[in-house]
């Protein structure tokens, strides 16, 4: 049988400099990756999985970067040292998806052996087809007209292997132990810098490898293959073990997996798998201290007396614009609204890959000797004036930015009903001066936050307005706030001002008071768009104008602090 060897076979999906989207092998991905743009997976869990794993091999094979200024030779260099092709080779029997020593799986799971309760399907490996971690809206086969592929390729099957391990939730599993762990990173926002095609990519988001972290962080390929009776081993009693570094944690080993390959007239598929739990791990998903996991951002505690930091997790009802100063080079500013609209500034951890990955473009740019343009003192300059509007992810650039990827999936209670990919543009002004960005970025989050506020509690009094109808009792505060729950007035403001960020951040490289200006504008504007649908809520008749006479000063009062703040 084909053993589908990962590190020649075309499975790893690709975007080509002409925007095709194709599949070549993980040797071609690693040792031509300047060919490419970009891995991209189409599926924001993969994707994120895939990019994980090259950067294991990369850190593995050379034992590096120490500092910026190596990556930035790496990056320049637009290929990385034989190093790779030479580890790759010493390591090929273990990057086979099937035979005597599978890949990231462990050969002795198979459930004729061991018993058929381990055997399942092979959706029990994928987050929207039929998990018992999906909820059954988000499931492709519970939904009305959903369809489920019986059987997967050797390509997608090495795909939903290491996106599962990578993003499996815990829960009741009763195979090894009664319930698994999730995985290190299961419910974490994962940030990615990018450069302008995958080998700066990886460049960028390979931080710095402490020697003492090297020696006793391996992958499970460089390690003696696990058995059924280790693993049952680490359940009696349990006994986790410690990530001892970058490489182990990008590439834990979540569940115990055995993909059961089937000989078919079109080919090797895979129906069923040996499934059970993995490895536990130690300690936090994320780490701590110097081990913390470069692609994490820690946040504090919302608790005053909880001093640990939590990992920033996707939220179904925010987007990540808001939550920016995650990114944000330490000591970040975190910010956390009160419900009376007070805000609170705390400091925080962004993750380590966007702070190397500004390292190393200022490092490549000293290297090449290269000046920056004069940026234009106003917006009214002309488009020929020399400056490039859109700006470029990449070092050598006369006006370079720095795109961040997060991606991720949201849960509740231990199940998955979505996954996200977002991509934000740090500019250029990130590039040079971070502190005085981050400053920038949070005086315009607090002026959402402020407005926000005001819209809130304006359609409050509205919502009281209503119910009151002149009467002398006042109504319940329950019932307020259940109707002012039903009126769409903040969701549609914080939606409106999803562009206008992303068009305030890069306006910042021309002229801040400019970009602030329209940031104001722009926060105007969605303010009165959401009032708009507590006024069409509310109704034209005599309650409803008098309530919404009575009811709108707050609003008003919030748009006020703007410096360019519009009223009617």
């Amino acid at each position: 049988m084909d053993t589908f060897s990962l590190l020649d076979r075309e499975w790893i999906p690709v975007v080509a400099r002409s925007g095709e989207r194709r599949h070549v092998s993980l040797r071609d991905s690693l040792l031509r990756a300047a060919d490419f743009c970009r891995i991209d997976a189409g599926h924001p869990l993969q994707t994120a999985a895939l990019y994980r794993l090259h950067l294991t091999l990369l850190y593995r094979s050379l034992r590096g970067p120490r500092d910026a200024e190596q990556g930035a030779d790496w990056y320049l260099a637009g290929q990385f040292p034989d190093d790779v092709a030479r580890y790759l080779d010493q390591y090929a029997d273990r990057f086979c998806l099937f035979g005597p020593q599978p890949f990231m799986q462990v050969a002795g799971l198979d459930p004729a052996v061991v018993g058929e309760n381990f055997r399942s399907h092979w959706t029990r490996l994928s987050t929207e087809e039929g998990s018992p971690n999906t909820t059954a809206l988000f499931n492709v086969e519970a939904r009305p007209g959903g369809n489920r592929s019986d059987a997967l390729t050797p390509a997608q099957a090495a795909l939903q292997l290491v996106a599962h391990q990578t993003f499996a939730l815990g829960g009741l599993i009763k195979r090894f132990t009664t319930a698994a762990r999730a995985a290190p990173v299961a419910t974490a926002g994962l940030f990615l810098a990018e450069g302008a095609n995958l080998h700066q990519t990886l460049c960028l988001n390979l931080v710095p490898y402490p020697a003492a972290m090297q020696e006793q962080d391996l992958p499970p390929w460089e390690e003696e293959p696990l058995t059924v009776e280790q693993i049952r081993a680490r359940y009696d009693p349990e006994k986790p073990r410690v990530a001892a570094g970058y490489a182990s944690r990008y590439a834990w080993p979540s569940r115990s997996v055995l993909l059961l390959p089937e000989e078919t007239p079109e080919g090797v598929v895979v129906r069923s798998v040996g499934f059970g739990a993995g490895i536990p791990l130690e300690g936090a998903g994320e780490g701590s201290g110097t081990g913390t996991d470069p692609m994490v951002s820690l946040r504090p505690s919302r608790d005053p007396k909880n001093e640990q930091p939590f990992p920033y997790k996707l939220r179904r009802e925010r987007m990540l614009w808001r939550d920016m100063t995650a990114l944000l080079p330490d000591p970040a500013a975190q910010v956390s609204e009160d419900r009376k609209g007070g805000v609170k500034v705390k400091a925080g951890t962004p993750p380590k890959t966007v702070t190397h990955a500004r390292a190393v473009m200022l490092a490549a740019a000293e290297r090449l000797g290269q000046t920056r343009r004069p940026k234009p003192a106003s917006s009214q300059d002309t488009p020929d004036d020399g400056w490039e509007e859109e700006g470029t992810p990449d070092a050598r650039a006369p006006h370079p930015v720095i795109p961040v990827v997060v991606f991720g999936q949201l849960t509740d209670q231990g199940k998955a009903f979505a996954m996200r990919q977002e991509t934000y543009t740090l500019p250029e002004a990130f590039i040079q001066n971070p502190e005085a960005f981050r400053d920038h970025v949070q005086a315009a989050l607090t002026d959402a936050g402020t407005v926000g506020e005001g819209l809130r509690r304006s359609v409050h009094l509205l919502a009281h307005a209503l119910l009151k109808k002149d009467g002398e009792r006042d109504p319940h505060k329950d019932d307020v706030g259940k109707l002012a729950a039903q009126i769409p007035a903040e969701p549609t403001y914080w939606a409106g001002l999803d562009t206008p960020f992303r068009t305030y951040l890069l306006a910042l490289d021309r002229d801040p008071k400019v970009a602030l200006a329209g940031w104001h504008a722009a926060l105007s504007r969605a303010a009165w768009a959401g009032w708009r649908t507590a006024e069409q809520a509310a109704g034209m008749n005599a309650v409803g104008l008098r309530a919404i006479e009575k009811s709108q000063g707050p609003l008003l009062k919030a748009l006020g602090t703007l410096k360019n703040g519009d009223t009617p």
